[in-house]
Formats: C-alpha cells, sequence, structure tokens
C-alpha cells in the first residue's frame, strides 16, 4: 500500500489508526472536520497531508477528493473511519413531551457514520478503477450494527455499513477492490467514556466473556491483518471479546 485515505484521524480511533500506518505508506491523507485536531495529526508525520472536509456533506467531500488528486494522491487504500456514537432510544418513555427520537439527530448520524462511508468510497473507488488501481476499503463499523437498545440511528447507520460492504465486495471484487469491516464492541476510548455513564460502562464490561474493554491496538491490530490478507474480503470481523448484545 502506497496512497492511504483515514477519515476521522484527528483524534480517538483515527488518530491511533494514523500513528499506526502512516510511517508504513508513502502518503496517508486526513479528512476530518476537526482543524485542530486534523492538523496536529498532520504534524506528527512528515508523509501527512490534512484537508479539512465534513466528510457527511456529499459536496465538501467531492472537492476534497478532487482537490487531494491534484495534490498527487492515488489512493490504494482507505480506512472510513469518521463517525460519531449517538444513544437515544426511540421512544423515550421517561419524558412527558418529546418523546420520540429526534429527527434531526437520526439524520446527523446517519450522515456522519453511513452516508460519509457512501460518499468518500464512491468518489475514491470510481478514480481507483479509472487509474487501474487495485486496493483495500475499510469500513469501521460497530458490534450495535447487530441492533443495539437505545441507539436506533447508530445501529441502522453501522447496519448499513455492513450491508455496503458485503454489496461493494461483491460488485467490484473482480477489480481487484477489496472491502472489509471491522465491528468493534466497546474499545477503551475517550469517546466510548463520554456516551455512557461509569455504571453503565462497568456493567457492559461484566457482560464481556473477558471481563475487559478492547484497546485500540485491538483494533489497530485488525485492520492491519485485513489489509495484509488480500484473501479477506466482504466480510464483518468482530473485536469485541465475545460480547453478544
Amino acid at each position: 500500500m502506497k496512497h492511504l485515505l483515514i477519515t476521522g484521524a484527528g483524534r480517538g480511533i483515527g488518530r491511533h489508526l494514523l500513528e499506526t500506518f502512516a510511517p508504513t505508506v508513502e502518503r496517508v491523507a486526513i479528512f476530518d472536520i476537526d482543524e485542530v485536531g486534523g492538523r496536529e495529526a498532520q504534524n506528527m508525520f512528515p508523509n501527512a497531508t490534512f484537508y479539512s472536509c465534513d466528510v457527511a456533506d456529499a459536496e465538501a467531500v467531492n472537492a476534497t477528493v478532487e482537490a487531494s488528486y491534484s495534490d498527487g494522491f492515488d489512493f490504494d487504500g482507505i480506512i472510513n473511519n469518521a463517525g460519531i456514537i449517538h444513544s437515544a432510544p426511540l421512544i423515550n418513555l421517561l419524558a412527558r413531551e418529546d418523546r420520540t427520537h429526534s429527527v434531526s439527530d437520526w439524520n446527523k448520524v446517519i450522515a456522519t457514520n453511513l452516508n460519509s462511508v457512501f460518499y468518500i468510497t464512491s468518489q475514491i473507488v470510481d478514480r481507483m478503477i479509472r487509474n487501474r488501481v487495485k486496493g483495500t476499503i475499510i469500513n469501521i463499523s460497530s458490534i450495535s450494527a447487530k441492533g443495539n437498545p437505545g441507539q436506533s440511528a447508530y445501529s441502522a447507520a453501522k447496519a448499513g455499513v455492513d450491508a455496503l460492504t458485503k454489496t461493494w465486495a461483491k460488485e467490484l471484487g473482480p477489480m481487484g477492490l477489496r472491502f472489509i469491516s471491522i465491528a468493534p464492541g466497546f474499545i477503551d476510548t475517550p469517546s466510548t467514556a463520554e456516551a455512557l455513564t461509569p455504571d453503565r460502562l462497568a456493567k457492559i464490561t461484566s457482560q464481556v466473556p473477558l471481563r475487559r474493554l478492547g484497546s485500540l491496538d485491538h483494533l489497530s491490530q485488525t485492520v492491519q491483518f485485513a489489509f495484509e490478507n488480500d484473501y479477506v474480503n466482504g466480510t464483518i470481523l468482530e473485536v469485541d471479546g465475545g460480547l453478544v448484545i
């Protein structure tokens, strides 16, 4: 792999993936809406280039992809990592008013976690095919894709990501393109701590057969396996410690 794109590499899982894979490639592009985090990430590696981009905006993605290719990128690897965690039930039974799931929150979660994968992948894969580039596209999914109570939008978005992975693997495998979803369980990151109360996090940890959260290294090791094993395609690799939700 020569040229890699990582979305959402300004912090969290994306930053860790950047730290893992930037030293292994010629050039790496960072697409992120977080200006501060993105520029910090760029400054960590001389072969990294940051592009300010809202990956949930189709026009912004089109323009940023065009800019990156004008800068000499010719991607043969993508990690679609950008996303947001959102927890809300379909009906909030404890509320007296506004009991239904927020439509604006639904749209934001779907746009950021699902639509972005479609926007990024369609634009870059079209260029990969035109340039006769074989490559690997890794989509960061979630155990919540199986259906997690209290996460209607997030679960639906990640299930959609997994469906796209399988569909595109069948469509584009003959072109030398592989698509893999990585579905982490609960990984010990700041965003996980922000999304869950301490009591909820402790309960989840007790339900993991290994009795511990996953680490960022567990996730990056699985991504590396997916890149290196060129017979893995159209599958969802679960990194969840055996947790069933």
